[in-house]
């Protein structure tokens, strides 16, 4: 699990999990979003390669559960699928943006990958803290 809090607005939050534009400014390149449950959710980045997801969960602006297809590099997985939570709630008068992991193995041919999502998302979310910062994604009503 990876989190921070921000004073920027769940709706900004949101944009910055499903609006291509905003995703290519942290998270990566060649990116495509179809906003909707079974939709897809694939970038191809330089912290996490390319990641191919549909979209399980849909829930504007709090909640975006992505179903990822086996990366090339990945082991087999034992069982189950890996999945990720993006939250978004409120936290002591700010917004807080979690990523919760779940479905990776315990042996040992995953702990590369694991540390990898792990450094990732920590990177990815220092970037997008900045670009919050910086004002370059936000704005807009809902």
């Amino acid at each position: 699990m990876q989190s921070f809090e921000t004073p920027a607005s769940a709706a900004t939050l949101w944009r910055a999990l499903v609006e291509p534009e905003a995703l290519s400014l942290w998270y990566g390149d060649q990116v495509i979003v179809e906003p909707r449950v079974g939709g897809r959710h694939s970038a191809v980045s330089r912290l996490f390669g390319r990641r191919e997801a549909f979209i399980e969960r849909f829930e504007p602006p709090g909640r975006l559960q992505l179903l990822f297809e086996p990366g090339p590099d990945w082991p087999p997985l034992a069982e189950g699928a890996l999945l990720e939570d993006l939250l978004i709630d409120e936290h002591r008068g700010q917004r807080k943006l979690r990523v919760i992991g779940s479905g990776i193995s315990s042996g040992v041919e995953w702990v590369p990958v694991l540390k990898q999502l792990k450094s990732g998302w920590a990177l990815a979310f220092g970037l997008l803290q900045t670009r919050l910062r910086n004002g370059e994604i936000g704005g807009r009503a809902a």
